[in-house]
C-alpha cells in the first residue's frame, strides 16, 4: 500500500504525456517539498511552469496539503487553484474533499506528492495514480525527517537490499 505507481524526480517530470498515459485528467498536488521546499517562500520558476503546463492541457489540479492554512491558501491564491490545508492525509475524506473539487473520479485522478506515508498511502487507498517525487528538502519537522529515513528504506528493498515484505 505505499509502493507508488509512479516514481520521479521531480513534478517537472509529470507532465502532460505521462498523465495522458495513465489515464489522468486531474491532479491532486502535495505543496511543502513537493512543489515547493519547505522552507521557502515562493514556488521556483519549474514549479510554476508545470503548473502552467498542465492548465494549458487541461489537467485539473488542486493543492492538498497538510501544511499551514495561511501558506497553503495564499501561493494557491497566485495561481487561482484550489486548496486545502490542514486536510488530513492520508484520510480517506481528505482524498474525498480534494476529488469533489476536482469532479474527477479517482481512476482518472493522480496525486503527486513527496511522501509515502501520507501522499501515496492515501492515494493507494483512494484508487487514485500514486506519483511520489523526490523530496525538495529532508523536512523541516523531525518526525518527517524520521519517516523520510524509513522511507529510502521501502524504497531500496530493505536495509540489505532485499525485498521488505519477505
Amino acid at each position: 500500500m505505499v509502493r507508488p505507481d509512479v516514481l520521479v524526480e521531480s513534478v517537472a517530470e509529470v507532465t502532460p504525456a505521462l498523465l495522458g498515459d495513465l489515464g489522468v485528467r486531474g491532479v491532486l498536488v502535495d505543496l511543502d517539498d513537493t512543489l515547493i521546499a519547505s522552507n521557502a517562500e515562493e514556488l521556483s520558476s519549474a514549479a510554476e511552469a508545470w503548473l502552467l503546463a498542465l492548465g494549458a492541457a487541461g489537467i485539473a489540479v488542486v493543492i492538498l496539503s497538510n501544511g499551514e492554512r495561511r501558506r497553503v491558501h495564499r501561493l494557491a491564491e497566485r495561481f487561482g487553484l484550489p486548496a486545502f490545508a490542514l486536510v488530513g492525509k492520508p484520510f480517506w475524506f481528505a482524498f474525498r474533499r480534494g476529488l469533489a473539487a476536482l469532479g474527477t473520479p479517482a481512476s482518472a485522478t493522480a496525486m503527486v506528492g513527496d511522501q509515502l506515508f501520507t501522499d501515496v498511502l492515501g492515494a493507494n487507498c483512494a484508487g487514485l495514480t500514486s506519483i511520489l517525487v523526490r523530496p525538495l528538502t529532508p523536512g523541516k519537522l523531525p518526525h518527517t525527517r524520521a519517516a523520510r529515513h524509513i522511507e529510502r528504506i521501502i524504497l531500496t528493498g530493505g536495509t540489505r537490499g532485499s525485498p521488505v515484505d519477505r
